[in-house]
């Protein structure tokens, strides 16, 4: 199951998909949140833990599926591409520590093994981190969010 879903297009009728280049043992898997990055910046990377910042990392979207590098032969990755009206969801990093409390706060991503969650427990960081909490659900432990214009592709000037 994908990490990462889409709640909204932001008034799309759907997300585009392009197919970008990885490095060899880039191994993107299904729903990560990618950027540029890698030798040059000239390929797809998944998100890391504390990605994305603002004014640093460039999003592109969510992989469609899995990238089809190995771990000696470069491939590629399908990826959604999103913008800053796109809303996503993924599961809190600590589901126990939803509340009204962390609503608009700006935080990032963690990945743990092969889980990327939204963690919460960052602590607000307007300046810093790229993601904005809009909604979430005790029920589900997940958190609804957007990427900021600063940490996307499009949106760094």
């Amino acid at each position: 199951m994908a990490n990462i879903t889409v709640v909204s297009t932001g008034g799309k009728n759907a997300l585009p998909v392009r197919t970008f280049n990885t490095e060899a043992a880039a191994s993107i898997l299904e729903g990560h949140l990618v950027k540029i990055g890698g030798t040059g910046n000239n390929f797809v990377i998944e998100l890391a833990t504390a990605d994305p910042e603002v004014g640093t990392d460039r999003v592109i979207g969510i992989a469609k599926a899995a990238s089809t590098d190995t771990a000696s032969v470069a491939g590629t990755c399908e990826v959604y591409i999103i913008d800053s009206r796109t809303v996503l969801r993924a599961n809190a990093h600590t589901p126990a520590n939803l509340g009204d409390g962390i609503l608009f706060d700006s935080v990032t991503i963690d990945l743990t093994s092969t889980t990327q969650t939204i963690n919460e427990n960052e602590g607000d960081d307007p300046d810093v981190h790229g993601i904005i909490m809009l909604a979430y659900s005790t029920e589900d432990g997940t958190v609804d969010f957007v990427i900021k214009n600063g940490a996307l592709l499009d949106g760094l000037v």
